[in-house]
């Protein structure tokens, strides 16, 4: 494609990304465009993503003025001249951000897709998806993911629960006794309905263990290891209480996060709804209210840390809705979620590197590379991928 046809599409991908205004004969050709080559559609998602970037109300709004001094500097060293449309156009919370946006996408596929290709090698890191293992009382393990709706028999032909690949749910009256454990690896996320109807959804390399006739339970006791949301079926006779290695949340019904992983030495706990009580090991005990979010580490287990109210707590539970959000979260922190959702190992090869901060969102659907031209944008960061596994430097 000679320079004439290239500028000629690069200004119909903007023009119909920003302001959606295309003749049906121009969203013919760029639609035959897109068609030719896989590589050809990437660079559209590519732009999609920046866009959306800049929508999202959970995230604060960008370092405008020094984006756009980067912008201006790549554009000088990279000049592509675009036909830009006459209907103006606008973004949720972000109507200064217009020409930032339009200039950013223009680079992406231009300049700085051209550079990071120096950095990320043809090696494209898929999303991960609804994967999970189901470990029955007797030890036997049954794959959920990808499958058609399955039964697991319970007394009197009555099944225990039922899947369909992407949520795991259980009767309340199967007739079954005993523990199942949910165990979702990286690169996968689950959701299941327990027998007292509780919601929870599972994010990557976590455990849930619970018992099957958990609706006769004096209390609703869970076992988590890793992350989960619950959306707590009411029941103010039977507490519900999520235990992990460093504190136990009681709730009776109510909304919250609790992260747990192993190896992290703490745990966390974001109140959405409702009141949680929260337990160290020691038996202190710490009323929650919502909004407030609170960590108890091994280091000093028997002192409870102060509640803080906040209004940025979406970022702590984003991942179930299907996006990331990073509120001048530090790179080290994005790329432990990086690492279970795209199932890759990270490696820092200099120590600055984990100090840098990002701001923005992301669908999680994008591939890896989509959300590492991203970040690479506003923050002074290499990328390298070799053997599915994300070499990340300080420039």
């Amino acid at each position: 494609m000679d320079s004439n046809n290239k500028a000629r599409i690069k200004e119909l991908m903007v023009r119909s990304i920003t302001s959606g205004m295309l003749t049906p004969e121009e969203e013919h050709e760029l639609n035959s465009w897109l068609a030719l080559d896989l590589k050809n559609q990437q660079e559209h998602d590519d732009l999609v993503a920046v866009k959306r970037l800049f929508e999202n109300k959970g995230t604060k709004k960008p370092d405008t003025d020094a984006a756009w001094r980067k912008v201006k500097q790549q554009l000088v060293e990279a000049p592509v001249h675009l036909l830009i449309p006459k209907k103006s156009f606008s973004f949720l919370n972000y109507a200064a951000s217009i020409l930032l946006v339009v200039a950013v996408g223009l680079v992406i596929y231009t300049t700085i897709i051209k550079d990071q290709k120096q950095n990320l090698t043809a090696q494209i890191i898929h999303p991960g998806g609804n994967r999970a293992e189901l470990v029955l009382p007797d030890g036997k393990r049954v794959s959920l993911q990808n499958r058609a709706t399955i039964d697991i028999s319970g007394g009197e032909n009555l099944p225990v629960a039922t899947n369909n690949g992407k949520m795991l749910v259980y009767n309340t009256n199967s007739g079954q006794e005993g523990y199942h454990k949910l165990i979702v690896p990286d690169g996968g996320q689950y959701e299941i309905i327990l027998p007292d109807k509780t919601h929870v959804w599972v994010n990557s390399g976590s455990e849930l263990t619970y018992r099957v006739d958990f609706s006769h339970a004096a209390i609703r006791e869970v076992k988590l290891t890793g992350e989960a949301y619950f959306k707590v079926a009411k029941d103010k006779k039977h507490p519900f209480i999520v235990k992990t290695d460093h504190m136990d949340v009681e709730a009776v019904g109510t909304a919250f996060n609790v992260l747990a992983y192993k190896g992290t030495g703490y745990a966390e706990a974001t109140l959405v709804e409702g009141i949680v009580n929260v337990s160290d090991k020691q038996g202190n005990k710490q009323r929650m209210l919502a909004g407030s979010k609170i960590r108890i580490g091994s280091q000093k287990p028997s002192i409870l840390p102060a509640l803080k109210p906040t209004a940025l707590i979406y970022s702590d539970y984003a991942w179930k809705d299907g996006v990331f959000v990073f509120d001048n979260m530090p790179l080290e922190q994005i790329a432990e979620r990086f690492s279970r959702w795209y199932n890759i190992k990270v490696v820092f090869t200099n120590a600055e590197a984990k100090a840098l901060r990002f701001t923005g969102s992301i669908e999680k659907n994008n591939t890896l590379n989509t959300l590492l031209k991203l970040i690479g944008t506003s923050t002074n960061v290499k990328f390298e991928i070799r053997n599915e596994t994300l070499y990340i430097t300080k420039s």
